[in-house]
């Protein structure tokens, strides 16, 4: 069943396309016409779900943060790391040596209290965030980053999309069941759905754009 908000999990895509003949197939291809549909959607509004960020409490002797949900981690997944913990809040900068990291940083012991302090920028390194200097006391770090799809795989899993795509997600799989099935006339039949609602958001958020008020300069040319 959905969320307490309403959100469709895997198991309610699922019910629905069994619900609309397709329970011959193996539950392992449902998920994964599920998965494709999902993508579909997804790669068609990036930006409704694309950044993200998160919050990572580090303990002093931790030097580096994981990501888990940007994909691939490098320099350009990241977007901006800062610390909120007071009252040390600033932003990191990024360390752009990449000789200075290995020359200074690499090869030392960065859990030593020695190196320890406030941390002043940051270097993505072998898929982790390194902290330096390495934080002296608990501190919280906030990494804005791109984030990555990864494929529903519990029943109770739910898309990165806001909630208003549910419904073009599963006219989506139904357009990857339909044409797995042959059934060319009712996956252009969904395809149509999908496009149709894709399209009326977009000119939605163009709408939304127009309506704002326009950045103006001031005029200096009246004295």
């Amino acid at each position: 069943m959905p969320t307490t908000s309403g959100k469709l999990q895997l198991q309610d895509y699922d019910q629905a396309l069994i619900v609309r003949g397709f329970d011959g197939f193996q539950q392992s291809e449902r998920y994964q016409m599920i998965n494709f549909g999902y993508r579909d959607v997804a790669n068609a509004m990036p930006y409704s779900w694309e950044e993200s960020y998160q919050d990572y409490p580090i303990a002093p002797g931790t030097f580096t943060i994981s990501v888990a949900s940007a994909s691939p981690l490098t320099p350009s997944s990241i977007e901006t790391v800062i610390i909120t913990t007071d009252p040390y809040r600033r932003k990191l900068e990024p360390e752009s040596d990449d000789r200075r990291f290995k020359r200074k940083w690499l090869y030392q012991d960065l859990t030593s209290t020695a190196i320890q302090g406030s941390t002043a920028k940051y270097y993505v390194w072998q898929g982790q965030i390194y902290l330096l200097p390495p934080p002296q006391f608990q501190t919280t770090y906030r990494v804005f980053f791109h984030q990555w799809l990864p494929d529903m795989v519990a029943i109770t899993d739910v898309t990165a999309l806001p909630q208003a795509f549910d419904e073009v997600i599963l006219d989506a799989a139904l357009v990857r069941c339909h044409r797995r099935a042959h059934e060319l006339s009712l996956a252009g039949d969904a395809q149509a759905r999908v496009d149709e609602a894709i399209y009326g958001m977009m000119q939605n958020d163009v709408w939304t754009m127009e309506e704002l008020q326009e950045r103006t300069l001031p005029d200096d040319q009246w004295w």
